[in-house]
């Protein structure tokens, strides 16, 4: 997905210190149940590079990282996933949920980012509450689902904010984002069918 000019540009002074230890973790096979040994492995210079190159408050404390919140400090922010599977993404100790669900179709994918790369970040952050995942009780923790949500999910959260019913709920201004955001995702996804189908010919 493409980001806003302000995503690199803060980033640029670590870029080259972050693509050192980013080559030599590749080279040495780290791997997620290895990442932690690694980055005790680095310096404090090394570990407040990634601090920053990813964005984080505080610096990075490696005994209170799990496996997936250390393997994720020592990818690109494109590279990062939900390895373990619990509906967010661990990048250090920061949780995020990923914008575009990796269950979905990768027809469903690329619609979706083709949405997203057609918005301004400030739109595309607003759209997100259509891709909330459903929330599920596991041990009294409320727990994302994320497998729950389907494309067809989104299209109808989408149609029930345009509902006049619901207009009272919400500002022109987001209804008209989120209308731009279902005819985009639309057109982005028949016009992938239309491709896929014109090379079947």
């Amino acid at each position: 997905m493409q980001y806003d000019e302000s995503f690199y540009s803060v980033r640029e002074p670590f870029k080259n210190d972050f693509q050192k230890i980013y080559n030599d973790a590749k080279e040495k096979g780290i791997t997620l149940s290895n990442a932690k040994e690694y980055l005790n492995s680095l310096t404090k210079e090394e570990l407040s590079t990634l601090q920053n190159y990813t964005r984080l408050a505080d610096e990075i404390d490696i005994n209170h990282l799990n496996d997936e919140g250390a393997y994720n400090l020592l990818l690109e922010h494109y590279e990062k996933f939900d390895f373990n599977n619990d509906g967010f993404i661990e990048n250090g100790i920061a949780k995020s949920f990923s914008i575009i669900p990796s269950h979905f179709s990768n027809d469903e994918k690329k619609a979706l980012v083709d949405t997203f790369n057609s918005m301004d970040s400030t739109k595309m952050l607003s759209m997100s509450i259509l891709l909330m995942p459903p929330i599920k009780i596991v041990n009294n923790e409320y727990i994302p689902d994320i497998k729950k949500l389907s494309f067809m999910d989104i299209e109808n959260r989408a149609n029930k904010i345009l509902d006049p019913i619901n207009e009272k709920n919400t500002t022109k201004e987001f209804r008209d984002n989120v209308r731009f955001f279902l005819e985009e995702l639309i057109n982005n996804y028949n016009k992938i069918q239309e491709q896929k189908s014109y090379y079947k010919l």
